[in-house]
């Protein structure tokens, strides 16, 4: 009901300032001069606006909804009769309201009729063909804008699952490798020397679940990643004893700054494989981590023979961090490794934000 208030206040609204429009541009093109044309002016003007305005402004809104359902070409059939039939109702109500009141003499009735009547259904269809074509034409801009955000969002999801994909494959290719060579470990001590076997079994227990832990979020505290270096370098210590030598350099304030998981220890992995296993004498391995311009920098040092870039294929622990560095944050997440004479290092460089876990 208060819809129906609200389209009739303002049809009438519209309708009064059309027929004063109408009223005195009729009144300034013939007779300006005279005052006492005006109120007839706009008597007339206002008699059309109303009656046209009124009946045209709320039934064919009415009348177009209903029929619009129809199908093709009966509701265009319908809606055009209608058109038809309120510009005959309206003609013949104007025609009537000027005769009763003596505006127009009696001969003029009909032939003014017939001439207003088209006259004003022809403008109407005008009209209805107008508001049809603006309605399609927006309807196709809204379908479209639809099928682009639609699109749009398909395709950040494509390519969220393909990162969550990728990460996880990358991810579970380091956990079963350290978890294999770590087996292999155990196995070689069982019949040498139980004991350490049994102490070996229970740190692999400990680094085991800190590292799955680790492995349900994406991030986590680099104190934390220290920890499990050094949970894997203790598991390695029982098998090289004091060939293999660390020391981790880092200030405390960086412990609550954010890693990927499984950082620190493939790249010490990597330098237990090439620079300590292979030599008698075994060897040291340094881990660096210290902040400078909104970078945390994390390094591993080792006085190996070194390696070269060749040696770094696909699938190989450094390639594998690279990727993840890359998913996760873009251009900020990089590697850098150089290798002099006797020593060989690897720098991880990715954007400083602190744990919040």
């Amino acid at each position: 009901m208060t819809s129906i208030r609200l389209r009739l206040v303002w049809v009438l609204g519209l309708n009064t300032a059309v027929g004063l429009c109408i009223a005195i541009s009729l009144w300034w093109l013939q007779s300006r001069s005279d005052l006492h044309s005006l109120p007839i002016h706009l008597a007339d003007s206002l008699l059309h606006s109303f009656f046209y305005g009124t009946m045209f402004g709320l039934t064919m809104p009415y009348l177009a909804e209903r029929f619009g359902f129809l199908r093709p070409p009966l509701n265009w059939i319908t809606i055009i009769a209608s058109l038809a039939v309120v510009a005959l109702v309206a003609t013949g109500a104007i025609q009537f309201l000027l005769l009763r009141f003596e505006r127009i003499p009696s001969e003029k009735f009909w032939p003014e009729f017939g001439y207003k009547s088209v006259t004003v259904f022809l403008l109407a269809l005008i009209i209805a063909i107008s508001v049809w074509g603006y309605e399609k034409f927006r309807d196709q801009i809204d379908a479209t804008n639809l099928q682009l955000r639609t699109q749009q969002l398909e395709k950040e999801r494509a390519l969220k699952l393909l990162t969550e994909a990728r990460l996880s494959a990358l991810e579970s290719r380091l956990q079963p490798h350290f978890l294999f060579n770590t087996l292999n470990n155990i196995s070689a001590l069982i019949s040498e020397n139980p004991t350490l076997a049994e102490e070996m079994i229970q740190r692999l227990a400990t680094l085991l679940r800190v590292s799955l832990d680790a492995h349900t979020g994406r991030h986590v505290a680099l104190r934390d990643e220290i920890r499990l270096a050094k949970d894997y370098v203790e598991i390695e210590k029982i098998r090289l004893g004091e060939r293999l030598s660390l020391t981790i350099t880092m200030s405390p304030e960086l412990e609550r700054l954010i890693v990927p998981p499984m950082t620190l220890q493939p790249l010490i992995e990597n330098s237990i494989k090439y620079a300590i296993s292979p030599r008698i004498e075994g060897g040291q391995i340094r881990v660096f981590a210290h902040q400078e311009n909104g970078l945390l920098t994390l390094s591993v040092w080792d006085d190996g023979p070194g390696f070269t870039k060749e040696q770094i294929t696909t699938g190989h622990s450094i390639d594998n961090l690279r990727a993840r560095l890359t998913d996760m944050f873009g251009n900020e997440g990089k590697i850098c490794v150089s290798c002099e004479s006797g020593s060989a290092e690897v720098k991880v460089s990715l954007p400083a934000k602190t744990y919040d876990g």
